[in-house]
This record gives C-alpha cells, sequence and structure tokens, in this order.
C-alpha cells in the first residue's frame, strides 16, 4: 500500500534507496517492468545499477600493483614532542558495592509497578494489628485486639 514517485531520467525515488545504495529498489524495478511491457526500449538490468557495481569498474580498481610497506622497524620515527601516558587510576575508598546500577528504564518500570516494588504499600502490625508500622517498631499501641488465644503465638512472652 506505499507509492514512492520515481524518476528514471535522474535515477531517484522518493523512499531514497536508489540514491543511498546504487542498486534499484522494488519501485524502480515495478516502474521499469511497466515501461518494457509499454514497450519502452529500457535496456538491460545492469545499465539501472550504479557503476561502482559493474566488472568493469572493479577490474579497473584491481588493475595496479599494490606495493608492501617497510616492517615496524624501518618506519620514521615521530618528532611530535609529547608523550601519551596512562591516565591515572585511583583506587575508591570503601567496600565497592555489590549491586548493579539500574538503568533509568528499570527504575521507571519500578515506579509503574512491573516489578516486586513494596512503594505505595501499607505495613500492618503483627502485635497490635495496627496500620502504618510493624511490630518491630511497635510501642505497644493496643488496638481493638481479636478475642481470642490472646496472641499470635510469637514473640518473647512468658506464658500465663
Amino acid at each position: 500500500m506505499d507509492q514512492c514517485v520515481v524518476d528514471v531520467v535522474q535515477q531517484t525515488c522518493s523512499c531514497r534507496k536508489w540514491e543511498l545504495t546504487g542498486m534499484p529498489c522494488k519501485h524502480v524495478v515495478a516502474t521499469i517492468w511497466e515501461m518494457r511491457k509499454n514497450s519502452k526500449d529500457v535496456g538491460i538490468p545492469e545499465t539501472w545499477v550504479h557503476e561502482v557495481y559493474w566488472l568493469k569498474t572493479w577490474k579497473q580498481m584491481y588493475s595496479f600493483k599494490i606495493e608492501p610497506i617497510n616492517g615496524r622497524s624501518m618506519w620514521e620515527k615521530s618528532v611530535c614532542p609529547t608523550t601519551l601516558v596512562p591516565p591515572k587510576h585511583g583506587v575508591t575508598i570503601g567496600r565497592p558495592k555489590k549491586k548493579r546500577r539500574k538503568s533509568a528504564y528499570e527504575i521507571d518500570d519500578m515506579v509503574k509497578g512491573n516489578s516486586a516494588s513494596r512503594i505505595l504499600q501499607s505495613v500492618t502490625c503483627s502485635k497490635c494489628n495496627n496500620i502504618g508500622h510493624n511490630a518491630r517498631s511497635c510501642k505497644g499501641q493496643k488496638a481493638s485486639a481479636p478475642s481470642g488465644s490472646g496472641g499470635s503465638g510469637k514473640g518473647k512472652g512468658k506464658a500465663g
């Protein structure tokens, strides 16, 4: 369902593949077929490909001989007064971190709720069943405790 404009004279297509690669794109091939159906003289397909891909051009490029260069010991010494020094390596203070640094994408996912994050969740105390703190930070706020055994069975309290 895509439509592109092909200019055969300037060898361009609006999808720009023909200009970038030098090879005719599918739009150009379809245009050449239509031209051939309408009895236009389009020539052989190789005329629509850029000269870089022609065998004649390849033979011209490799017609001359490439001479080898001298070894490294015969190279001229540089007269540049500056010398390259490796960067200073500083050891950081303290124990190295074990956890890896998370990318911004992973942090965004945690905020959106795609991982097991406890942000925005309420905590319930197991001693007094109040919301907002846990058993470790409980200061003995007694709420309406459920009647029954008198405790959850956990903890270091004396039996009595």
